[in-house]
């Protein structure tokens, strides 16, 4: 004889995604890292002409305790501005991404389809509110 199990227990329910549409968890961790390696190479291109002033200051002055002094604020400062250049951009690319993939995928839901105009509505949604909002 075999045993039966009257009592099955219930199937794990998984929600059906449409084709085409991407995890905007994944994206959005993609995004965060792409906008800090962005932000912090943007702000380290940008900080040369800081280091040619020091520079000219470093020729100007013969004491090595202040030559010593100068170089340290100028890594000092140049760190913090690099850190913060990829911590902004970290996080106004991933919002970015976030807010994108998440308008694309609530549409593409709703409509039942995921077509091209999911993709314009989302990043023209998108786009309108980090223009209105993100301005440097």
């Amino acid at each position: 004889m075999e045993a039966t199990d009257d009592a099955e227990s219930p199937a794990p329910i998984a929600s059906a995604k449409l084709a085409g549409t991407v995890n905007w968890g994944t994206t959005t961790v993609i995004g965060i890292f792409a906008g800090m390696l962005y932000g912090g190479s943007k702000e380290a291109a940008a900080s040369v002409s800081k280091d040619a002033e020091v520079t000219l200051k470093l020729g100007s002055t013969e004491d090595k305790r202040e030559q010593y002094r100068l170089m340290k604020d100028a890594m000092e400062k140049r760190f913090i501005r690099v850190t913060r250049g990829s911590i902004v951009g970290g996080v106004c690319l991933g919002m970015f991404t976030a807010t994108f993939y998440s308008l694309q995928n609530l549409l593409a839901e709703q409509q039942g389809v995921h077509d091209v105009f999911n993709i314009v509505g989302a990043g023209s949604a998108t786009a309108s509110a980090f223009g209105l909002t993100c301005k440097k």
